[in-house]
């Protein structure tokens, strides 16, 4: 970077600024090739007398694909009155920071501009035409888009999956993908990431399949995707084979976007073990992997052993972020350790200037309500600057089902019947405390109350993995074609279960 700054004070000094040859290589080099600098290259474009097409465009470019694109729209603005005529290159630029604003007008004057110029047809202005109406949740402009063009290549189909599967239907997104006449692994990428959002994890495990017949090197989104995929089934096999996989492809090389996911998808999946190694083997620990860390041992309730990682983590230089906390009091709250969890909320923000925002204060109510004491909980909420969510009822309610709180269980299920009508947890919740203390009145005001909205307590659901396939059962399903074995087999092994207990007693 110095050496090139070097350079640009040798062709000021020989008087050579205002050359194209010398502007076009320094413009490149500052705003495209280095983002970071492209401070630099804007004050080498207002030092230019005339620039070129191919110089506004450079700028262009470069402002679309910045935290600041307003900036593109200002300089075709600048460019429109008093510099040269667009080309086919300009409006795809244009398009791409229209969409990253999310100005559907402005995107829609830029589609004008276009076709005023004569670049309607050009397939990358298409392109950019369909990403802008997807974006923008105008799905049925995209298709239209789509379906005026003549010619059409894969960014042109994979941008339409993309859109579909992120802002409309993931049904008409795997229709389209499947309809593509040729795929790439950005393709599979968008399908696998759009299965990833919708929940639809089996589906994403299953195409990163084919993607593997089709003989395609999966990129880092994709992994990404999968790793998630394998996290939310709990699927450890099939999560333990894709680390074996990208291990083989890039060797220990993971950056810390995948070793964090990796972390994260072996606890999930029930492997503190697995989870340790992936952080010890990873030769940086950057914030992500220690929060992975905090927040897995949290999940597994080892409370105490969150806290040292934490204090492992500020020593070592590493700054905490938003979600660390969230995991590590979150794990004061599985453990129990209210003075400790009361510590860390005030360090958060006393120490490292961190805002509590409604997921901190929700662990707070939560470790409060479990330590049985409701009143304070009750008394935080009121204090708070922000507005209590659902999540934070729902703790109270919980904690007073616990520790047979009827007076504040009543107030918490009353704000969350409210917000959520047709939650039947908050019901089922009532009706054991109710019982439990023998308030059977009650019981059956709950249950008519049930009744009358319409809300049925949502049945069970346990997945199982065997031989790397995730099964999934749902409490009175019989859509599934051996579950009369299943369960015969289920009344058989509780049969010796009893008569072994029978025997030893």
């Amino acid at each position: 970077m110095q050496e090139a700054k070097q350079l640009h004070a040798h062709i000021i000094a020989t008087g050579l600024q205002q050359q194209e040859l010398y502007l076009r290589k320094l413009i490149n080099f500052f705003a495209i090739s280095n983002p970071s600098s492209l401070y630099y290259a804007r004050m080498i474009f207002d030092q230019i007398e005339n620039p070129s097409t191919f110089i506004y465009n450079s700028m262009i470019r470069a402002y679309s694909a910045s935290p600041n694109p307003q900036q593109a729209l200002i300089l075709y603005n600048q460019m429109f009155k008093n510099g040269p005529s667009p080309d086919k290159y300009t409006f795809p630029f244009l398009l791409k920071a229209c969409s990253s604003l999310l100005d559907l007008r402005k995107g829609e004057e830029t589609h004008c501009q276009s076709i005023k110029h004569g670049f309607s047809s050009n397939i990358f202005v298409q392109n950019s035409l369909i990403h802008l109406y997807g974006s923008n949740a105008k799905i049925n402009m995209a298709h239209k888009v789509f379906d005026e063009m003549c010619d059409r290549d894969v960014a042109t189909w994979t941008t339409l999956v993309t859109c579909n599967a992120s802002h409309g239907s993931i049904e008409i997104a795997r229709r389209v993908f499947d309809e593509m006449p040729e795929k790439s692994v950005v393709s599979f990428s968008a399908m696998i990431t759009g299965y990833v959002r919708k929940g639809r994890f089996k589906e994403a495990l299953e195409l990163f399949r084919d993607l593997q017949i089709e003989g395609l090197e999966p990129n880092d989104s994709t992994i990404m995707g999968v790793i998630s995929a394998c996290a939310s089934l709990g699927t450890l096999d099939t999560g333990r084979w894709i680390h074996s996989y990208i291990r083989h492809r890039k060797g220990n090389r993971f950056d810390s976007r995948i070793n964090t996911a990796l972390i994260d998808m072996y606890f999930k999946c029930g492997s503190i073990k697995d989870a340790t190694n992936v952080f010890v083997g990873a030769k940086e620990k950057h914030v992500g992997e220690w929060t992975a860390m905090i927040s897995g041992m949290a999940i597994h309730g080892f409370g105490e052993r969150s806290m040292e990682l934490f204090e492992d983590m500020v020593r070592s230089g590493v700054k905490p972020n938003v979600v660390t906390f969230v995991g590590l009091l979150s794990g004061c709250t599985h453990a129990g350790l209210v003075k400790e969890g009361l510590m860390y909320f005030e360090r958060m923000k006393s120490e490292f200037g961190i805002e509590p925002t409604v997921e901190h204060c929700g662990c707070v109510v939560d470790f409060l309500g479990r330590g049985g004491l409701i009143d304070q909980a009750v008394e935080f909420m009121k204090e708070m600057t922000m507005e209590a969510n659902a999540a934070m009822w729902g703790a109270l309610l919980n904690a007073c089902k616990v520790h047979k709180n009827i007076k504040v269980a009543e107030l918490a299920a009353k704000w969350l019947v409210r917000e959520e009508p047709w939650n039947g947890a908050i019901y089922m919740s009532l009706l054991s405390l109710y019982g439990e203390v023998g308030r059977w009145d009650d019981v059956e005001k709950v249950k008519r109350e049930m009744k009358e909205v319409g809300c049925r307590k949502s049945p069970g659901c346990s997945l199982i993995e065997v031989n790397g396939v995730c099964y999934e059962f749902v409490v009175g399903d019989k859509s599934y074609p051996p579950a009369l074995q299943v369960c015969l087999k289920m009344e058989e092994l509780i049969r010796e279960v009893k008569e072994k207990n029978l025997y030893f007693a």
